[in-house]
């Protein structure tokens, strides 16, 4: 699963998305925007931008741009798409509240 959401987050990045709002401060997640999900609710579609999205407001809430290194930004990102895949089991399943 992990591996099919990176490949379609890499995939996305690369084939220019229409992100028209992506997170100020940029964001490691490939594809992560603030703007809605304009895809249909319960699409696969749907749910792999809402993954995106959980994603990149994890990380976005948990990293302090400033004073944080490396090594905690790697770690933030890596727990940000743990909860990014664990959105998509949860949209996947209907639950996207």
């Amino acid at each position: 699963m992990r591996s099919a959401l990176l490949l379609v987050a890499a995939l996305a990045g690369v084939a220019g998305c229409n992100s028209t709002a992506p997170y100020p401060n940029g964001s490691p997640i490939v594809g992560a925007r603030v703007s809605a999900n304009e895809n249909p609710r319960g699409s696969d579609a749907f749910c792999r931008q809402y993954a995106r999205q959980t994603a990149g407001n994890s990380y976005e809430n948990r990293i302090d741009r400033e004073e944080d290194g490396f090594g905690v930004r790697a770690l933030t990102r890596q727990s940000a798409l743990d909860q990014g895949e664990a959105a998509y089991r949860r949209c996947r399943a209907g639950r996207t509240d």
